[in-house]
Formats: C-alpha cells, sequence, structure tokens
C-alpha cells in the first residue's frame, strides 16, 4: 500500500489529515488550528489553504481548484489544488 501525505503546513510538517481530524474535532477558524496545531504559525504560507479545510472554507460545499504563484522566502512555485468536502 502506498500512502501519500499532502502537507499543508511544511514549517511545522502539518499534514492534510491532521487538519481534517482537527476541523472534525471542533476547530472552526484558523486560530483554532493555529492554536491546536501551530499551522500558519511561522511563515505563513499555508493560511489559505488551511483556512479552506474550515467549515466556512469555500471547500465545505463543493469542490474547488486553486493556483496560485507561491512566493515564500524568496522563492517562487506555481501551486494546484483541487479541495473535496469531507
Amino acid at each position: 500500500m502506498i500512502i501519500i501525505l499532502m502537507y499543508i503546513c511544511i514549517c511545522n510538517a502539518i499534514t492534510e489529515k491532521t487538519v481534517i481530524e482537527a476541523v472534525n474535532n471542533g476547530a472552526s477558524t484558523l486560530g483554532d488550528l493555529q492554536a491546536e496545531l501551530g499551522v500558519a504559525s511561522c511563515c505563513g504560507c499555508c493560511a489559505q489553504t488551511a483556512s479552506e479545510y474550515l467549515p466556512q472554507g469555500s471547500a465545505a460545499t463543493s469542490a474547488v481548484k486553486q493556483e496560485y504563484v507561491s512566493e515564500c522566502h524568496g522563492r517562487k512555485a506555481v501551486v494546484s489544488t483541487v479541495l473535496w468536502p469531507a
């Protein structure tokens, strides 16, 4: 079996699975995720992606394709993600 981990926060090694579990256990704001997991507490580049998993995030009702240029630490990368509701 192959297990692929989608990292939401590279700085703190926080995976998509961890964020989903936190939301399912009651996290409802980015502040909750920051306090519980440490997401978006270092460079902040993951804040938008992490917010998509929250109940009011656009991923809560439909699949969302995101494409944007991330500019963290002087590096540029095109990020493309499809988010599906849990």
